[in-house]
């Protein structure tokens, strides 16, 4: 009953890992990118505000499942696959707090009405992050589905 439990947590948190930073890159930075410096900080912002803290302990909680669907008796290679999910969620994570967050904060601290001519704009860089930690939760997602079939 446990296993079974702990891959539909799995499956659920990295498919809506991987489906809302999905959404993110292929919908909201676009959209972010259209938008003059000002409006973009503050739309920023405001989106920021719905993601934080719910992603981070969504991630948290899948990565936790498919670590400890690792560490469960059973057939190798699922369980290989379940760790390799659970690591490719940490290295999301990791991506997000030393690329995505930083840049979050920088942003945060400029006052949209009065942004600087010598602003450097963030986009280019926080798209960058964002494509490689969507990337990572997309292969953890597959690899939860391939487990789960396997197992």
């Amino acid at each position: 009953m446990i296993p079974e439990l702990l891959e539909v947590i799995a499956l659920i948190t990295s498919g809506v890992v991987a489906g809302v930073l999905f959404a993110v890159a292929v919908s909201v930075l676009p959209t972010l990118f259209a938008l003059p410096a000002g409006r973009y900080i503050e739309t920023h912002r405001l989106l920021g505000k719905g993601y934080h803290p719910t992603m981070p302990i969504v991630v948290n909680v899948g990565m936790v499942a498919d670590l400890w669907l690792g560490l469960m008796p059973g057939d190798r290679l699922p369980r290989t696959l379940f760790v390799v999910a659970g690591v490719l969620l940490l290295a999301s994570q990791f991506v997000s707090h030393l690329g995505n967050v930083p840049i979050n904060r920088r942003v945060k601290a400029v006052d949209p009405e009065a942004v600087p001519e010598d602003w450097q704009d963030p986009r280019p860089l926080w798209r960058g992050w964002h494509m490689l930690r969507t990337s990572l939760a997309l292969v953890a997602l597959a690899a939860n589905a391939v487990a789960v079939v396997l197992s």
